[in-house]
This record gives C-alpha cells, structure tokens and sequence, in this order.
C-alpha cells in the first residue's frame, strides 16, 4: 500500500512528465545540465514504462525541485535544469521488479555509479536496470490425481558453504482452491520446491490453547489456522491443521504423507533442481502427494533433568539439518522420564536434534513481497523468542529467532535410520555448553572513535564450518560491549569458532581483532575448539582501529571490463581457505566505483592474494578450488596494521 500510495503522489505530481512527451531537444543555457536515458529490464533489455526514477546527488547536494519521475511508454526519462559540476546517482523501481540503478548491470545487488556533470552538459542515452525476479508455479495433487487445498509450499535455494551444498529456506505459500502455489521473489540460483510435513505429537492430556507447568500449545500460523488434536492411542495425540491429514490406519499398518520434493520424492537428494535466472516463470512444477507406510521412532534423552523441562525434539531428514521450523518430519514433546516418541515417520536417513535454540540460513528478504515463515512446533513454549537477522553470505540471512528453552544447559544430536518396523531405543545424548571469557584490550597504536566515551564494541563466536545449528547457540551472544573490559559468553554450543568483533552496532566498522590468544597459544588464524561443558578463562582479545588501508584501480583486460568486476582478497595460506566461517575477516570482496577504483577499508594484517574477477562470481568465489585458480593469476600484497598499500590490477578471466 506504501508503494501504492508513493505511485499515486507521483502520478498526480508537477514533477512527472506527461507519458509520451520529453523537454524539447534543446541544451538548456548555462550553467544547468541534464541528464536523459531510458529505464530496461536487466534481464531482457526491453524499455520498461511506468518506472519510477529516482535522481540524487553524490554526495548529498542541492538537486532542484525536479528527483523523481515516471517514464513514459517508451522507458523514457528527463532530468533538466542541473546544477551543474556535480555528480548524480539514479535509482529506479516499478511493481513487480526489484530496485534499480545506474551500475547495477549486471545484478541488482551492485553499487551505484556516480554521474559526473558539468555546467551545461547533456548526458543522454542513459540506461537504468531493474530486475524482475524469477517464479516458480504449479499444483499440488494426491494420489488420486484430485487437488490438496491450503498445504504449504516452500523453495528451497542450494547454495555452496565451506565447500558443500547446502539448502536455505526460501519462501513460503498455500495452494488454493484449485491446489495451486506460485512462489515469487525469487532471486536467480539452484532451487527444489518441497511440501513440507511435520507430525507433531503431544501428550493426550493436551489441549490447544491450554497450558500446564511443563509446556503450552501455542500456534504460531504462516496465516490463520485452526489446530486440532486427534487421538492416535491412550498415550498420544497428533497435532493436525497446518499439513496434509495423514490417511487412517490400515489393517493395523499407520500410514502418512511425508515430506514431498518435486516431483514425488522423499529426499532432498532425489529432488528435480530448478536453475532459475532474473525474470524467469517456470510454471507446472507440480508434486504428487502418495501415502506411505510409516512407522513410529521412540527412545529417551540422556542429560540432567534441567534440560528436559519443555523440551521438544525435532526429527529432521537427511540434507535439512541446517533449517528451521517446518523441516521435520516430525517434532516430540519430551516426557518427564525423559521419554519421547515420534509418529508417522516414513523410512529414511534422519537427525534427532534436541536444540535450545533455533538458527537457520535463508534468502535475503527482497525488497519486495513479504516474506512469511513456518511455524514453530505446537508444544514449544515461547521462552526468550526474538528475531535477528544478519546477511553473511551473498543473498544468504542467518536468521535467528526462537529460544526452544532459554534455561536449558544443553544440547544434542543423535542419527537415526529408519525402516518399515518401528524403532525404539534412540539415545539422545545432551552436551552441555561451554563459556569463554577473558579481557578485552585496546592496541596502544589505535585511536578510540571520538564519540564513544568509553569505546564501545561487542564480541561474537562465529562457527568455523559454517552451521547454521551451532549458530543458534555460539553467535549473536554479546560480550561486555565495554572495551577495553572483561567478557563472558554463556552458552556455547560444543563446536570450533572464531573470535570476531560483531558487525551490528554503533562502532561495529570501526573496530575488528587484532589477536586473540590462550593459555599460550595464538588463534588469530585459527578456530577456537570449544568441547563440552568446558569453561574456556583467560581468553586475552586484542582490539584496534589502526586498521590497514588497501585500495587501487583496475584496468580493462581484452576479454572482461573493469565495469564488470569486483575485487577480492584472500590470504595466501591456503589451509585458510577452509573452516573460515560465515564471516570470514580476511576473505573480502568490494565494489569497483565509477572511476574503477576500489578500497578495502578493515582488514586485518597479513600476506593477501587480490584479483579482479568478473560480479558473476559473487556467490561462489570462496570455494577452494575456485581460489586456486583465482591464485594463479592474482597479485599479492602484504598488510601492515595502519599502513597503506596501493595495488593497481588488471580484469582477470578465471576460467
């Protein structure tokens, strides 16, 4: 309604130009310039009408009464009476499209370029990329061929972390009446579309929207919904309303609708992969929901009573142990003996995770759309819920948002495989979490920002392998955010980290780690192992802001333009290249600006590969194999804490 309601001003406003009509080709008198172009699909090329153009000065600077405008029906667009000797930017957007700009060639997630005008000067011919996003549609039919109405649908984007492939959730719809589904916003990738189907259990003593001591049914809907119980025997009930109904057991043998991947598959790994690009609509990609046999899973917990208090486990099939609620193929509340028992399971290579806190990897939300999650399981009580999301990874979010129990000491993992006969006896074993502490101390070569009395900043763990399940329990946890000054970080999951300096707050860009030592040893360049219940003390961080300068220019090469490069630093120990995690301090990439030069403004001190390779890289240039090419046609530098270096690089080819 916003972007409606911004429309609507624009269309009725003095500073729109009259669909189909431009200021008569004629250069204004001096001193005001203007700037002419066409708004295209980055896709397609073709003229897009209707676009709102958005101009603004660079850096901020009087404009004039004239910064935004439709075009007209031929994707035209005027700028005139410019103050000139000034440098503009144009942005663009249109409903239906990603945001847009000049410089955004190739991807609407590269920067903006600057355009230099002179007094008097006419910059025409102009061309403003915005991008569509690509759909996928289809319909989802059961075993009789008749549409499933109001069962949730999701994407599923594949995407390559610390050298494997690696699902993160994408977004979330219903079938309509005709059992129908299109998911849109899709940024370009690898994608397997999948019906989702949790069997949650509960005890038979529960009711929806009662609570007792020990646990609460609480929806928690992608849209309204209505929950209901339905007795499986005198112990169990089955939690039903957000998925498809299982069918009635048959002659004794229980029968359920498992997670389906198109277009009929059980696994993740068997799934028909969907490449989309900007702008494509794949339609027909349509699932068959069979029933199949099913079995129950049942075994105990084995950790100290604290950490079975409103404990739920989920049961998560092989290739979706990284994401969150509604991946299970079924979820259990824990008994007081320390019990559980999973319904309906279908065969299959599965995770027991027993997690005090919920993490996962997912699309960057576009700009565009909302962007709707699936709920968590009924019977986990909201105990310190909360939302945080950090992109990390190009177009990738680790989204953090639900305490399963905040006062839980512990977590665990176990795997199961499961066939056509019932399994009993799966032991959970908990492992309890660790703490690190220490001080925090200040490089004497840096100088403390003016504004923060005393300077502020907070630590994070980041984990080494990049997962996004040790991420819920050993990142976004704060340290003191005085330094210098003593830290503590509680409730660390068992796993290798690093010791990063956290990217959100007020001096987040300003400080970053110097060194990081224990008990003698150094781990500046290496993980941090953390193991069970271990009380890591005497962590000595050092901090600074005497921060290397590294910055320089890139040159055309005969077969790749600088215009169409980004710069990237890696270190040249190439056991570095490895268990970097989702942040990595000395893995880098920038932009190239509209005078093709480049600067890197924090990286830590050391030996650096830098090259300039082609923005089509972006998602995929970290992958060791893909850096040892990228090194045989790099240049190296080498970084000092508060020194300067300058590298001028030509556009390398990587093949």
């Amino acid at each position: 309604m916003a972007r409606l309601a911004l429309l609507l001003l624009i269309l009725l406003s003095p500073l729109a130009s009259p669909q189909g009509s431009l200021p008569t080709q004629q250069k204004p008198d001096p001193p005001a310039g203007v700037i002419t172009g066409v708004v295209v699909d980055g896709a397609t090329g073709e003229a897009i009408p209707e676009a709102v153009v958005f101009l603004s000065a660079s850096p901020a600077g009087p404009i004039g009464s004239q910064t935004r405008q439709l075009t007209d029906d031929r994707g035209r667009f005027a700028f005139v009476q410019l103050p000139g000797d000034a440098s503009y930017t144009l942005s663009a957007t249109k409903f239906g499209y990603l945001e847009g700009g000049y410089g955004r060639d190739a991807m609407p997630t590269d920067p903006l370029r600057s355009i230099p005008l002179k007094a008097s000067e006419w910059i025409s011919n102009i061309k403003v990329a915005i991008w569509k996003p690509g759909a996928i549609s289809g319909a989802v039919r059961d075993e009789s061929g008749e549409p499933v109405v109001g069962v949730v649908v999701r994407a599923l984007k594949r995407v390559r972390i610390q050298g494997r492939d690696d699902f993160v959730a994408g977004p979330v719809t219903r079938t309509d009446d005709r059992g129908r589904y299109r998911l849109h916003t899709l940024p370009p990738g690898k994608y397997v579309v999948q019906v989702p189907s949790v069997q949650a259990s509960v005890p038979a003593s529960a009711k929806v929207g009662e609570a007792d001591e020990r646990f609460a049914l609480r929806p928690r809907p992608i849209a309204d919904e209505v929950l209901d119980l339905l007795d499986v025997d005198q112990a169990q009930r089955l939690a039903i309303g957000r998925y498809a109904v299982p069918p009635p057991p048959v002659n004794g043998e229980h029968w359920s609708y498992p997670v389906i991947f198109h277009p009929a598959a059980t696994s993740v790994g068997d799934a028909t992969t969907i490449e989309l690009k900007f702008g494509d609509d794949r339609q027909n990609v349509d699932l068959t929901l069979t029933p199949v046999q099913s079995v129950r899973v049942s075994g105990v917990v084995d950790g100290p009573p604290e950490t079975l208090r409103s404990l739920t486990v989920r049961l998560l099939p092989a290739g979706l142990e990284n994401l969150g609620f509604g991946s299970e193929a079924a979820t259990a509340l824990v008994s007081s003996d320390a019990r559980f028992t999973f319904l309906n399971v279908p065969a299959g290579q599965y995770t027991v995770d027993a997690p005090a806190q919920i993490s996962e990897l997912s699309i960057t939300p576009p700009q565009i759309g909302p962007r709707k999650a699936l709920p968590g399981p009924p019977t986990a009580p909201v105990t310190g819920a909360s939302l945080q999301q950090t992109e990390l990874l190009p177009g990738v979010t680790l989204t953090h948002f639900f305490s399963m129990s905040a006062n839980a000491p512990a977590t665990g993992r176990a795997t199961v495989t499961v066939g056509n006969t019932d399994v009993t006896g799966v032991v959970v074993r908990m492992r309890a979490f660790g703490t690190m502490s220490g001080r925090v101390v200040i490089d004497p070569g840096s100088a403390p920002p003016a504004d923060a009395t005393p300077p502020r900043a907070a630590l994070e763990l980041d984990p080494a392998g990049g997962d996004a399940a040790l991420s819920g329990a050993g990142r976004a946890v704060r340290a003191d955010r005085i330094i210098p000054g003593d830290f503590s970080i509680m409730r660390i999951a068992p796993g290798p980290y690093w010791v990063r300096v956290q990217k959100q707050g007020i001096h987040a860009s300003v400080w970053q780690v110097q060194s990081v030592s224990w008990n003698g040893r150094d781990y500046t360049n290496a993980p941090m192992e953390v193991g069970a219940g271990d009380a890591i003390d005497g962590v000595v961080v050092t901090v600074t802001t005497a921060n290397p300068d590294l910055r320089g220019s890139v040159r055309d090469s005969d077969d790749l333009k600088a215009d169409a490069t980004m710069v990237i630093v890696f270190p040249v120990e190439q056991a570095q290249w490895k268990n970097t995690g989702l942040d990595p301090a000395r893995m880098k990439t920038v932009a190239v600006s509209s005078t093709r030069a480049f600067v890197f403004p924090a990286l830590p001190a050391g030996d650096y590969f830098i090259a300039a390779i082609s923005r089509s890289f972006t998602e995929t240039w970290r992958e060791p194999a893909f850096l040892s090419r990228v090194a045989q046609q790099a240049s190296r530098v080498t970084l000092t804490w508060g020194g300067k270096s300058t590298v001028d690089l030509t556009a390398a080819v990587i093949r």
